[in-house]
């Protein structure tokens, strides 16, 4: 979705500014960093926001274990994850067509799947490999969010490089589901998965700052909702890998 939203939002759409006054090469710089500041601010609670609601779904999903049977048992789940996928494609379709509104709505819809679908992860590592994880991936994803907006290089090769490995990954991890069946080569994936998005992450929040200052002031709310999505998405996977990691230590 990330780049689907590069090559058809921002990147060809950039025209679009040309007869307006708020182009980057016209701003102080006083007036870039309070743009992107201000993107920056709402994308991480949006964030928050989700993780929160994410959290508070799966307490209760977790409280319910006869609920979660059922839907393990009646294919409910399953039809969840392939519907998340939808989710997250429809949501940047949205935000590209500048349906704001749609996308808000479907990032709170995602949040609340993500918390039932994550359960069952919970659910099979234990509360303890969990708290561990989320400590952990919250300061790797903090560092990496903090280099990548402070950072005054250019991490487009990152996330080009990043985002070709991570295509590479799937492959290899679906062959060992359905082929290979090798647990050193899924704890390899587990680790590389955890560094692409290490990666990803810091490049998110550089794309940030050059699609604020390519769309300027009016697209702030945009660049937020996408940003947001993609951050939390950052946040979610590294997190998964590493309560995979930390599980199999003990």
């Amino acid at each position: 979705m990330s780049e689907q939203f590069d090559q058809n939002g921002f990147e060809n759409g950039s025209d679009m500014w040309q007869e307006t006054p708020y182009r980057s090469q016209y701003y102080t710089q006083e007036q870039k960093d309070n743009l992107t500041s201000q993107v920056a601010t709402k994308a991480f609670a949006m964030v928050f926001i989700g993780l929160i609601i994410t959290t508070i779904v799966s307490y209760f999903t977790l409280s319910s274990i006869g609920f979660l049977e059922g839907l393990i048992e009646s294919g409910m789940f399953s039809i969840m994850l392939i519907a998340e996928v939808v989710v997250v494609l429809v949501n940047g379709w949205a935000i590209k067509k500048d349906n704001l509104g749609l996308a808000a709505v479907l990032y709170g819809v995602y949040s609340i799947s993500n918390g039932v679908t994550l359960s069952v992860v919970f659910l099979a590592y234990g509360l303890g490999t969990v708290k561990e994880a989320f400590l952990m991936a919250t300061i790797i994803f903090g560092v990496m969010a903090a280099y990548g907006y402070f950072t005054k290089k250019d991490l487009s090769t990152i996330g080009s490089v990043c985002s070709m490995a991570l295509l590479g990954v799937i492959i290899v991890s679906l062959l060992n589901f359905f082929l290979l069946h090798s647990d050193g080569l899924d704890l390899v994936m587990d680790y590389v998965v955890v560094l692409l998005f290490v990666g990803i992450t810091a490049y998110d929040m550089y794309r940030m700052k050059q699609m604020v200052l390519i769309g300027g002031e009016s697209e702030v709310n945009r660049v937020a909702l996408f940003t947001g999505m993609q951050l939390y998405l950052d946040f979610i996977n590294i997190f998964l890998r590493l309560i995979r990691i930390m599980g199999r230590r003990k």
